[in-house]
């Protein structure tokens, strides 16, 4: 307990040099396995998305601790489960990013803090992202959904672009599709074909449960 008690505290104050130390020491130790600590520090992002959707936290607590535990993911945990010979747990995974011609990133940014605190594997490339960039990444990160952030209406055909190269590619009914993003909407989904739409983060996470349990 001491030691889930310490990384909530780094994650919290986004402690980012603490956090991998106490992950490394861990593993080193063989105190607490990389996958263990994984279960953890899921825990506790779940436990700061429920503060957050009783507003007792503000977006950029969400942001920042989910940032810093992306990059020990990135930088420490994942290394240590390969390494292992261990598979890491996951409901699925998701790519996502705000598209080409347009820089918005905190609802973007928010939806892969909501869907990782859920137990998803999150790969998020930024804003400008490209139709062709979002397949590659799927494909090499093998997701099951992309997720399509648009933020302006005259970016909202990028969208329908990344569906289109999906066809084209013969990938369509490899990868589900959901988007989001203020000028878009459940019609805007259906008139692209896409898979689904979610108003906020928290329809985002429920939205991509009930792909994966329908795949």
């Amino acid at each position: 307990m001491y030691l889930e008690e310490k990384i909530e505290e780094a994650i919290v104050a986004w402690d980012e040099d603490s956090l991998k130390e106490l992950c490394n020491s861990s593993i080193e130790s063989d105190d607490v396995g990389a996958s263990e600590l994984l279960r953890i520090i899921g825990r506790i992002m779940r436990k700061i998305g429920k503060l957050f959707e009783e507003e007792e936290i503000f977006l950029p607590d969400l942001i920042g601790a989910a940032n810093v535990v992306k990059n020990v993911i990135d930088d420490v945990l994942d290394p240590a489960i390969k390494n292992s010979g261990e598979k890491r747990e996951t409901l699925g995974r998701v790519v996502l990013g705000t598209v080409e011609g347009d820089v918005h990133s905190i609802g973007k940014d928010l939806v892969a803090a909501f869907l990782f605190s859920n137990g998803f594997e999150v790969f998020n490339l930024g804003e400008e992202v490209p139709p062709a960039k979002y397949i590659e990444k799927a494909e090499e990160f093998n997701a099951q959904i992309i997720g399509l952030s648009s933020l302006l209406t005259m970016s909202m055909d990028i969208q329908r672009q990344v569906i289109e190269e999906l066809k084209n590619r013969g990938l369509r009914n490899k990868y589900k599709v959901i988007i989001g993003g203020s000028p878009t909407s459940e019609e805007w989904a259906k008139e692209i074909d896409a898979d689904g739409w979610a108003d906020d983060a928290i329809e985002a996470v429920m939205l991509a449960k009930k792909i994966i349990q329908d795949k």
